[in-house]
């Protein structure tokens, strides 16, 4: 389905790093996501989840039309409190919920940029990037820009959302957004627990992150942009391990 947008305004939206976003009245024109994303936006409307936006075709000039999602995104300073990062583990677990009985298409494609899997327990967001968190009210209520969720497991989409939301990453990177450097262990089990990840998770949430992590600096492309920002972050994982591990076994 081809939509036209009959003269209306395009109003740039900031946020995003990578693509052009515009706002067209109350949708949202992009470059097109990859078709397993599209899939999932669909099922997620058939569901009722409201967390997302929906997949309503394609312009005259090929580009994807979403629906706008009101709201505020998490720019800098970003909301950081532990009320905020609860409410981002529940919405995290609501979105790989609404899954249930979703089956891709057998040609579905998705992003290989973050995990490179083809398959896996859910779909994960897997760029909870503070401005691809919508808020209303002070509270995330949506999740936007999904172009590189892929299957994964639960935990890692977890553990990549505790990276920004939890503060487990280098300062350097937290700093600008005004995320707080102290408690981070706790802000981690903050989230855990709003997700409800089960102690088994727990225990893998890290390995995960970090196999991740060093997977991505194996990738010759991450070698060039983006490389040093991931050794930072591995470093810092090394460096807080006990104390990310300790957290991790308590219980809120």
């Amino acid at each position: 389905m081809t939509e036209p947008h009959h003269g209306l305004d395009e109003v740039p939206l900031e946020g995003g790093d990578v693509n052009v976003v515009v706002r067209v009245g109350d949708t949202v024109r992009r470059p097109p996501e990859p078709s397993g994303v599209r899939a999932l936006l669909t099922w997620y409307e058939q569901a009722g989840f409201d967390g997302a936006p929906r997949f309503l075709g394609f312009d005259e000039l090929g580009r994807e039309i979403l629906s706008f999602v009101d709201g505020e995104p998490g720019f800098a300073p970003a909301p950081a409190s532990d009320e905020v990062v609860a409410a981002i583990g529940t919405l995290l677990r609501a979105a790989h919920d609404a899954q249930t009985g979703f089956e891709p298409p057998v040609d579905a494609e998705w992003d290989k940029h973050v995990t490179g899997a083809s398959e896996g327990e859910v779909i994960g967001h897997l760029d909870l990037f503070w401005t691809n968190v919508i808020f209303r009210h002070g509270l995330p209520v949506a999740l936007i820009d999904w172009e590189l969720a892929a299957p994964t497991t639960r935990v890692l989409d977890v553990a990549l959302a505790a990276t920004y939301w939890a503060g487990i990453r280098a300062d350097e990177q937290l700093a600008p957004w005004g995320i707080p450097l102290d408690r981070r262990g706790e802000r981690l089990r903050i989230l855990c627990d709003a997700y409800g990840l089960t102690g088994a998770q727990r225990a893998a949430l890290l390995d995960e992150l970090v196999a991740q992590r060093e997977g991505r600096l194996r990738r010759a492309d991450w070698r060039v942009t983006g490389g040093e920002a991931v050794v930072a972050n591995l470093r810092w994982l090394a460096d807080h391990r006990s104390e990310l591990d300790r957290a991790l076994r308590e219980r809120g």
